[in-house]
């Protein structure tokens, strides 16, 4: 076994750090080691992580750096589970699964909270573990190699370590001696047991019971929720732990023959919703890899009254978004953005009548104003042109946010024609009853399940085949490339740590269903030789053919795609 070892500190342990996704060109690494307090991961030739112990606005207010190019905005991913719906009487999700596809021959990487290994659902018939590796983004570093899977920081463990964590146990010693990794919050134990568990208990058996996993327990954002005036009760993740997460998995990729299906069950409201996020624009270049693919979920924002929308137009250029904000919110961050070449100046009102003035655009700057009756900070930040769109990007950050009516009114200094959109932060960021009113539907899927180059999974109520009310939606034009298809997310039931039994809904049940349709497409292709070359533009094209459609619906829609997965029909479609 080769082994390396690492023993620089963790960055993701420090809650003092902000973590920031950068684009660089040039000696990046050279030019910080001239800034004390900051430091650089580099994750790719293009892309690193910048670590401060200041917040994005005294970055930017800084001289600006000659190796970046770009810093992305802080943007926060959550996990995409609902609480289960009352299940005494529903009908568990259940799959008919066709030609005898298991997933074997092919990994499923898994990025989450991680996995109780110690689940005998994760293990083959003979007691061996089926997970190759585990990376705990949060570990102290220790190994950042093993049989040339290469990670930036923490540790990692392969099946070797687990498996004698495994014996250990069962002799009645202490296996987290050897693997220390625990799933503490439960989630990526139960979104894995949707996708491979091995069916010990048949009620619980998984897409592909045979898949090996790869895991990533992803590092919690720390210096965020240490600032953030909400009490945020689920963990919350940097873009920036993610992207690495992708350049692991792929770099790993590159040197195996096994087929890779990524799960991916994470979504942030924040960022264009046009696909054009660094984290999408990745993506999408990962999309050349034969053999390997990205599921992901379309979020659970559409009912949740947290997007807005209005039109531009040269004979009507002041549009005014009303924000209801509820007790408690403390913090609050709201994304904007104006469609190219418009332009745009905001003035914000507080409950209390005080206005901030029109606060007039400018290049990569940031205005603070302090609401004196209220004792409201806000931060007002313009981007323009953003990097990725060229449109227009206006980040607001309240501070001490008091409840009541708050209005956002946009001025138009250049107004040709076009959209302005607000999100607010996800669920779990944003309390119950802060919202836009009037809200939009439409336009509610998470990033990155914007990409036209990943697979991103809706849901539906697969007991009645009736439409969820929280599967986020695609905008109400252009919407035929974001949702491929829509698989059942109510009431799954899946395996937990310790062995136990649990109820989950969400688009993340979607996903996992999708992500194992996947593997049966690879299995069925790479490994059984039927389609060595299977993209993931292929993929999206095979899961198409193989839905179901509702009379009356038309498709491709907003709401579910191409329609609802029918495994049967997919493959009796390409078989």
């Amino acid at each position: 076994m080769n082994r390396q070892e690492n023993s620089s500190q963790n960055i993701f342990r420090n809650p003092d750090l902000f973590h920031y996704l950068v684009h660089y060109i040039g000696d990046v690494e050279a030019e910080i080691a001239n800034y004390p307090n900051l430091s650089i991961i580099i994750i790719t030739s293009r892309y690193a992580i910048l670590s401060s112990p200041e917040t994005l606005e005294t970055i930017l207010a800084s001289p600006p750096f000659e190796t970046i190019i770009y810093i992305k905005p802080f943007t926060i991913y959550s996990l995409q589970q609902i609480s289960p719906l009352e299940a005494s009487q529903a009908e568990f999700l259940q799959l008919d699964l066709p030609l005898n596809l298991l997933g074997t021959g092919v990994k499923v990487a898994v990025i989450d909270t991680g996995i109780d290994y110690l689940n005998e659902e994760f293990m083959d018939e003979d007691g061996n573990t089926r997970i190759d590796y585990i990376w705990d983004q949060s570990a102290e570093n220790s190994t950042t190699q093993i049989d040339g899977f290469n990670i930036f920081f923490g540790a990692v463990y392969n099946s070797e370590q687990i498996q004698q964590a495994i014996d250990l146990y069962r002799q009645g010693g202490d296996p987290y001696s050897i693997v220390p990794v625990k799933d503490e919050i439960g989630h990526g134990t139960k979104t894995s047991g949707l996708i491979g568990a091995r069916g010990k208990n048949p009620n619980i058996r998984g897409v592909v019971p045979d898949c090996r996993f790869i895991v990533i327990k992803l590092a919690e954002e720390l210096a965020f929720r240490k600032i953030y005036q909400v009490n945020i009760n689920e963990p919350i993740y940097n873009v920036a732990s993610i992207f690495a997460a992708l350049r692991v998995i792929s770099n790993y990729a590159l040197t195996i023959r096994d087929p890779i299906v990524v799960y991916l069950p994470l979504g942030s409201s924040l960022g264009n919703h046009k696909g054009a996020t660094l984290l999408e624009r990745y993506i999408n270049s990962l999309a050349l890899l034969n053999g390997f693919t990205i599921v992901t979920v379309t979020g659970n924002e559409r009912n949740t009254r947290r997007h807005a929308s209005g039109t531009l137009r040269p004979e009507d250029p002041i549009k005014t978004i009303d924000l209801d904000v509820a007790p408690g919110q403390g913090t609050l961050i709201v994304d904007i953005w104006v469609d190219l070449p418009n332009v745009v100046s905001i003035d914000i009102i507080s409950p209390s009548g005080d206005n901030t003035g029109v606060i007039n655009y400018s290049t990569n700057t940031y205005t603070t104003h302090t609401f004196v009756f209220e004792n409201t900070t806000v931060t007002v930040l313009y981007f323009i042109p953003e990097e990725g769109t060229g449109d227009q990007n206006i980040r607001i950050i309240f501070q001490n946010l008091q409840p009541g009516i708050w209005r956002l009114r946009f001025l138009g200094n250049q107004i040709i024609g076009g959209n302005i959109n607000a999100w607010l932060p996800q669920g779990g960021l944003t309390l119950p009853g802060t919202q836009f009113n009037p809200a939009d539907p439409y336009g509610t899927i998470t990033s990155p399940g914007n990409s036209p180059f990943i697979i991103t999974a809706a849901a539906y109520n697969q007991n009645n085949n009736n439409l969820v009310d929280y599967s986020g939606m695609a905008f109400i034009s252009g919407y035929i490339n974001p949702i491929d298809v829509a698989a059942g997310g109510e009431n799954a039931l899946t395996t937990a740590p310790n062995n136990e039994i649990a109820i989950i809904s969400g688009t993340c049940v979607a996903a996992a269903i999708v992500a194992g349709a996947c593997a049966m497409l690879f299995e069925w292709g790479i490994v059984q030789g039927n389609d060595k070359n299977l993209y993931t533009q292929t993929l999206k094209t095979y899961l198409a053919r193989g839905v179901n459609e509702r009379p009356g619906d038309i498709y491709p829609n907003p709401h579910w795609g191409f329609g609802m997965l029918n495994v049967l029909r997919l493959f009796d479609n390409i078989t």
